[in-house]
């Protein structure tokens, strides 16, 4: 039996998220929805559901977007543990993951929700500030970001004790059995070999990632696009400005 109702996943965008996310909702008493608390924002945007289809015409949340109160579809701050409790109940499964990462913190209610656990997803800086440059960000805005966030993270990493859990991306990647099953022994649920073929099911995840990286293919492996892709004045100023910043020493050597 699950030793939560709810866990959220909390992460940098790129982080590796919505592959765990994926994998998670392949397990028979497990349901991912992807970012709950950005709901509002797709919305807004008219972002489509993973599935590809828009979210009024999803499967899922065609039915999901008459039951979530107005208030909460036009505002993230009005969503309560009773609408993720809903959802878990109706769709009949143990555990409900949620993706939504920063809104997580930014929330109150579920920055404090004490019954949740927590899955901190860290990657190596390098390709998370290499993905944010891909889409446009400025290096030193992005710097300032990422360690602001990353500090919030490790805040709520530690306070959750127990109920929470650090993986890394590249573990995830390069070992996906190895590490879904430590997920799963920290979620106390059986691993199950659906979980390794993400892709053999429809996912409904709502403002998730649209990077098409392996999109389509039950291979798993890690994203090095920085490699190739960071200028050495940008691996100096990751190196200078993010090496310190709690879960990254020892883990990531930056000066590589």
């Amino acid at each position: 039996m699950a030793v939560f109702r709810q866990v959220f996943v909390l992460g940098h965008s790129h982080c590796g998220s919505t592959l765990l996310g994926r994998m998670l909702n392949m397990h028979p008493a497990t349901i991912c929805c992807g970012e709950l608390l950005w709901l509002d924002d797709a919305l807004a945007r008219n972002l489509p559901c993973l599935c590809g289809r828009q979210l009024e015409d999803c499967v899922l949340w065609g039915s999901l977007l008459k039951a979530w109160p107005p208030a909460a579809r036009a505002d993230y701050r009005k969503t309560g543990i009773a609408e993720l409790e809903g959802l878990r109940i109706g769709a009949g499964r143990e555990l409900l993951v949620d993706l939504s990462k920063s809104r997580v913190w930014r929330h109150p209610v579920f920055r404090r929700h004490s019954d949740a656990g927590r899955i901190f997803i860290l990657r190596d800086p390098r390709a998370l500030i290499a993905a944010r440059l891909r889409e446009g960000g400025e290096i030193h805005h992005e710097l300032r970001q990422h360690a602001k966030w990353q500090k919030r993270f490790a805040r709520m990493i530690i306070h959750a004790g127990s109920a929470g859990l650090i993986i890394r991306y590249e573990d995830l990647a390069d070992h996906p059995e190895a590490e879904i099953r430590k997920v799963c022994a920290f979620l106390g649920l059986d691993p199950h070999p659906d979980m390794l073929r993400p892709s053999d099911g429809e996912h409904h995840f709502v403002h998730s990632s649209a990077s098409p990286y392996l999109r389509g293919s039950n291979e798993i492996r890690r994203d090095d696009r920085w490699r190739r892709e960071l200028r050495p004045e940008h691996l100096a100023l990751i190196r200078s400005r993010l090496s310190h910043l709690p879960g990254y020493q020892n883990v990531y050597d930056l000066s590589c």
